[in-house]
């Protein structure tokens, strides 16, 4: 299933990032008359992230004098929603990419990621966890470079639920009746995502895992009409349904600054929060639990995390590949391992970096993450008609009133009309 890339000049692009208008240079590299090659990267990290991202781009500008890569900060919300799916449809797509599992087997599909198999070395790809190695691979080239792995847990207001006399929750039921006893008319029990993205789904894959359902069958068949998938879904729903979680939120979902500020008493989010609980939000009584499971024995998280690709269109791939793998794809694991240990927390993808850095994973917050840290699953990529679906039926449950029996259903007959 591919799709022509249409290619058309654009000088200016204008977005909404951070709350401000922020003006674009055209997507793809330019090359100068003094032939020095401007690659253009659009990342979307706030914080220690973003400091490290910039960071690193000034190091690589400045040891490369004849290719230089200009960092534009954008809305993480807007990147995959509206900005590079716009942008690759007009031909003004960065050179540099942001990829993950929702949104990779699309991009792929439809030609938009240069192949980067001959940049990978026999040595790197050994040191490269096999799964995370399997989720950059479409139809047998390495399509990107990853980042990171990223757990999801539940993070809650320890002192809040202390001082309610609740346990933190380790079985759905529990989750149900600690989100309604903390429900107040000034604060929400639990914040789980709710936007229609590939974020809310990447959060909603352990409950549909735990619920004993899959998206396809051992012969990769798509199954979703069960009765295990309409079980998740109604557990999903029930949260915004009951408003024990809110509808919308003035700071991501992925932000604990909505347990810190009081929005909610607890929140499904990941191991890249960690860093604020030790930064912004170190004066907050925010501790971490693995995600609750049906019977709290059996639980399940998902590893995600971010991977670096290079757009088909631009027209120095090469420059492009140097300038990502100078950071997570070479010998000198410097930038690989700050990412993960500095300007966040994370599970890096290569062997070596988890090696080096045995003792971090161990410090704080860090060492509840990496208790249950075994109990992951990759995140999977499935073609974007059917992650469509799922997405769809999400929202279906959440607000608009449908049933996951239907909404499992309706998105059955929506991947098989593809």
């Amino acid at each position: 299933m591919t799709s022509t890339i249409k290619r058309k000049l654009v000088t200016a692009l204008a977005v909404v990032a951070a709350g401000s208008a922020v003006a674009f240079t055209s997507g793809c590299s330019t090359q100068g008359d003094d032939g020095v090659v401007t690659l253009e990267l659009w990342s979307f990290y706030q914080g220690s992230e973003a400091d490290f991202t910039q960071k690193w781009v000034d190091d690589y500008n400045a040891s490369h004098p004849d290719v230089q890569i200009h960092n534009t900060v954008v809305s993480q919300t807007d990147y995959t929603t509206t900005l590079i799916p716009t942008a690759l449809a007009n031909g003004t797509a960065p050179d540099i990419l942001y990829v993950e599992p929702s949104t990779f087997t699309k991009y792929a599909e439809s030609g938009a990621l240069a192949d980067l198999t001959p940049y990978y070395t026999d040595e790197l790809k050994a040191d490269i966890l096999p799964a995370v190695l399997d989720s950059a691979t479409f139809d047998g080239k390495l399509l990107a470079l990853p980042m990171e792995l990223e757990t999801l847990g539940l993070f809650y207001d320890a002192g809040l639920l202390e001082s309610e006399g609740i346990e933190p929750p380790q079985t759905w039921d529990e989750l149900k009746s600690a989100a309604q006893r903390l429900t107040t008319d000034s604060r929400y029990g639990l914040v789980i995502p709710v936007e229609d993205s590939g974020y809310t789904l990447f959060n909603f894959y352990p409950f549909m895992w735990m619920a004993g359902a899959d998206v396809t069958d051992a012969e990769g068949n798509y199954t979703v009409d069960t009765p295990e998938f309409a079980e998740a879904l109604d557990f999903w729903g029930s949260f915004t349904s009951n408003g024990y979680s809110p509808s919308s939120l003035q700071i991501g979902p992925w932000d604990v600054g909505n347990i810190a500020t009081g929005v909610a008493a607890m929140q499904e989010s990941g191991s890249y929060a960690i860093k604020a609980t030790e930064g912004d939000y170190k004066d907050a009584d925010i501790s971490v639990v693995p995600l609750p499971s049906p019977d709290g024995t059996s639980g399940i998280t998902v590893a995600g995390g971010q991977k670096l690709a290079v757009s088909a269109a631009s027209k120095h791939v090469k420059e492009a590949a140097d300038f990502i793998f100078s950071g997570f794809g070479s010998d000198d694991i410097s930038v690989a391992s700050g990412w993960v240990t500095e300007a966040k927390f994370a599970y890096p993808a290569r062997q070596s970096v988890i090696d080096a850095n045995k003792d971090i994973f161990n410090e704080g917050l860090r060492a509840n993450f990496t208790a249950f840290y075994d109990t992951a699953r990759p995140e999977p990529s499935y073609p974007a008609a059917v992650t469509e679906a799922l997405r769809t039926a999400l929202q279906d449950v959440m607000f608009g009133g449908m049933s996951g029996k239907d909404a499992a259903a309706k998105a059955q007959a929506a991947i098989e009309a593809q």
